[in-house]
């Protein structure tokens, strides 16, 4: 069963579930060297851009709203290396950068708001919070019929699964085995759902025949071995599975308003999933620091290239 860190338990919910025993395993080891790297890659790429795009927000040159994608970035690309780019379904939501880069969205398209890709078989739909987990139902549904092994994933946060329309799609999966992943990505510290009585999402999922767990998604070890579980399951028609994914908020702004103390700060950093994935690689020998900083030269300067794209276009647009 996922395990979390020593210093989690203070700032995510230390309770880990699962619907099924967790054999022992080493999580990752069938992972080359040269895909961990183009992982960790993607992650540095993914935070490179949300960073920038919100100091253009802040400065008011860029328009398009920015979510706080900070953290999800290890979960998003163990879903992506779990998958098949191309012939599995990803049904995103705003939070998933990480995830569509690591499935081939260029980073300017992702700095524009477009996560879609037909050759990856990305897609994105502007319906309301919840309901494009109906739509990811439907393309299951459709390729189960078309008897295939193609596995969809569809991905929200924790408010999505509020609506009435997460409730119909989770339900139509489970009454039709249907394979596919959900995979709700939730920030611990954030809207404390259980003081109002509310279950959780890997409950919920109980409840309509899913198998579920709930995990670090910070850890990107613990997310891989968990996305292989469940794809595994639905391609061995087993059935859908939801994923509840807690990462920490890595901001200086405490939940409740003001300012965190500094040592919780530290704590925090320490948590970070992309420092985790670097001393990780670090330790395995597959990571240096002179490659480390290579890594990041290069994302900056692909971003920065992206931003003077996005200007010169609408320079000359206008």
């Amino acid at each position: 069963m996922p395990t979390t860190s020593p210093g989690l338990v203070t700032l995510v919910p230390p309770r880990v579930q699962s619907t099924e025993p967790v054999t022992a395993r080493a999580p990752g080891t069938d992972l080359q060297p040269h895909t961990l790297l183009a992982l960790y890659h993607t992650m540095v790429m993914a935070r490179t851009i949300e960073r920038r795009m919100w100091v253009l927000r802040r400065l008011e040159k860029m328009d398009i709203p920015v979510r706080r994608v900070a953290g999800f970035e290890a979960l998003q690309v163990a879903a992506a290396a779990a998958l098949r780019p191309g012939r599995d379904w990803v049904v995103p939501c705003q939070l998933d950068l990480a995830l569509c880069l690591a499935l081939g969205t260029s980073p300017l398209d992702v700095m524009v708001g477009t996560f879609g890709s037909r050759a990856a078989r990305v897609l994105t739909t502007t319906a309301a919070a919840g309901r494009h987990v109906l739509h990811a139902a439907g393309i299951a549904y459709a390729e189960q019929v078309a008897g295939g092994d193609e596995v969809t994933l569809v991905c929200t946060d924790r408010d999505a699964i509020e609506s009435g329309d997460w409730h119909e799609g989770i339900n139509f999966a489970g009454a039709h085995s249907l394979p596919l992943i959900c995979l709700v990505e939730d920030i611990a510290g954030g809207l404390l759902h259980a003081e109002h009585g509310d279950a959780s999402p890997a409950a919920r999922a109980e409840g309509y025949g899913l198998a579920a767990e709930t995990i670090d998604g910070g850890d990107f070890e613990t997310a891989l071995a968990a996305f292989q579980r469940a794809v595994g399951r639905a391609r061995a028609k087993g059935g859908p599975t939801l994923i509840h994914a807690v990462v920490v908020e890595l901001t200086s702004r405490a939940p409740g308003g003001g300012m965190r103390p500094p040592e919780e700060l530290e704590a925090l950093a320490s948590l970070d999933p992309i420092d985790r994935m670097r001393r990780g690689l670090m330790t395995a020998g597959v990571l240096d620091a002179a490659a480390d900083e290579q890594i990041e030269r290069e994302c900056a300067s692909i971003v920065a290239a992206a931003v003077d794209n996005v200007w010169s276009r609408d320079e000359q647009g206008g």
